[in-house]
């Protein structure tokens, strides 16, 4: 494969993550703080945008399988959606000041609805071109290098140059909607790009004799890599949504410091991932994908864990100490759980000979983002329930309850999630020799 087309490919990942990131290390935060809704009420919008992003992923991914046109079955909805991907962000923070009680909550649930589906509409038909652009079992592993360098880049963008630039902006109602409308253009220009770089991939003919997505959804139990990788996502972003969800009320309730503190944590956290990429891929051919993977959730668990020793006004060195080595384990992370998301894809197609990559990766999508859902739901809801007080400045000191409900969302239900996620992988069942023609999992 082209490295032009894979980079290409790639970037899409950058918007994608900017977009996710933005709305959910921020937009909690400011709906409760600047537009003073209730937490569990702000949670709940969230989740329910969720929802709907959910259940939108399985007809989606059917609709991709099955479109014929001169750009190929994914590339149309790649540039369909772009421009409402990066409208809805900046609508989203861009709130007219007149609205209030139902009318504030009927319009975030139109704008959180339109996020959904252009997400939706983008992610699931982008996730199931590489299967499709590469059938090397090394390949995809590099492909993913691609992918993890712009996730990196894009998490970074989200969640630590979204709240610099508020903070460069004035820290006010304005400047979030300043920095809506600069990182909505910058998503819908990602996006573009993404679709203008694509345009050499290789693509597969569309399924003569399709089969009905009730046919296809019965058949993903017998897909156990996919299944198995399916129960660990569902455990990891549960953890990690909790943990960014609640991030700006650590550092600002907990640990009281301001955005330099996030841009640090992010900055570091970014150029630690960059960096060890090419290490993780190495690492992978020598020791396996499986155990390099293992290693890694263990690590991240372990750095995590070091934040209950943090104090207010930690030293900024110690927050980007603890960003650096979080970076290393998340490159790996985030590397091999999406390298063998396309060895699970190979597998089914060599078991099945049906090229179905955009129902597959609807139904790792579906999970993935109903796990993500529960992050500002669980964290409205613990931060209501445990007395935080929305009337009082960021920084200033909250009730112990609300702050217990902060270390609750950022380290301990995170550690939980990604143990249990590492005491799943074991049951991983595919290597090299088990993707090969007549590869059997009971070997």
């Amino acid at each position: 494969m082209p490295r032009r087309v894979a980079a290409a490919w790639g970037l899409g990942t950058f918007a994608t993550t900017t977009m996710l990131n933005g709305v959910s290390v921020v937009l909690l935060y400011f709906l409760v703080n600047f537009l003073k809704v209730e937490p569990v009420v702000a949670g709940a919008l969230l989740f329910g945008s969720k929802l709907l992003d959910v259940v939108t992923d399985p007809p989606m991914g059917l609709i991709s399988d099955r479109t014929r046109s001169r750009w190929g079955k994914r590339r149309p909805y790649l540039l369909g959606s772009s421009l409402f991907c990066g409208l809805s962000f900046a609508l989203l923070f861009n709130v007219p000041g007149e609205l209030a009680g139902g009318g504030l909550y009927a319009w975030l649930a139109g704008l959180l609805a339109l996020y959904a589906l252009s997400y939706t509409a983008f992610q699931v038909p982008y996730m199931a071109m590489p299967a499709e652009m590469t059938d090397d079992y090394h390949e995809r592993t590099r492909v993913m290098g691609w992918r993890v360098l712009f996730m990196t880049l894009g998490n970074f963008t989200g969640s630590a140059v979204v709240p610099a630039l508020v903070a460069v902006f004035g820290k006010d109602r304005a400047a979030y909607g300043d920095m809506g409308l600069l990182i909505g253009g910058l998503i819908m220009l990602a996006m573009l790009l993404c679709f203008a770089g694509t345009a050499g991939a290789r693509m597969t003919p569309t399924e003569s004799h399709p089969q009905a997505l009730r046919w296809h959804l019965r058949r993903l139990a017998a897909n156990r890599p996919l299944l198995v990788l399916i129960g660990m996502k569902i455990l990891i972003y549960v953890g990690i949504s909790a943990f960014v969800s609640v991030m700006l009320f650590f550092l600002a309730s907990v640990l009281k410091t301001g955005p330099e503190a996030l841009a640090v944590y992010g900055a570091t956290q970014t150029l630690a991932t960059i960096a060890s990429i090419p290490l993780c891929a190495r690492l992978s051919r020598r020791i396996g994908k499986r155990m390099a993977y293992l290693i890694c959730l263990v690590g991240f668990v372990l750095t995590l864990a070091t934040w209950v020793f943090a104090v207010p006004g930690e030293a900024l060195w110690a927050i980007g100490l603890r960003g650096a080595v979080l970076g290393v384990f998340a490159a790996g992370n985030f590397l091999y759980g999406n390298s063998m998301l396309l060895d699970a894809f190979a597998w089914d197609y060599q078991q099945t000979g049906v090229r179905r990559e955009g129902v597959l990766s609807a139904a790792f999508s579906f999970c993935e983002k109903a796990s993500l859902a529960f992050g500002p739901l669980i964290i409205g809801a613990l931060l209501s329930a445990m007395g935080f007080d929305k009337t009082l400045p960021p920084t200033a000191e909250q009730p112990p309850g609300a702050v217990q409900a902060m270390y609750l969302g950022f380290i301990w239900i995170p550690v939980t999630c990604q143990l249990a996620a590492a005491t799943l992988l074991t049951a991983w069942p595919l290597d090299p020799q088990r993707l090969r023609p007549g590869g059997d999992l009971r070997r």
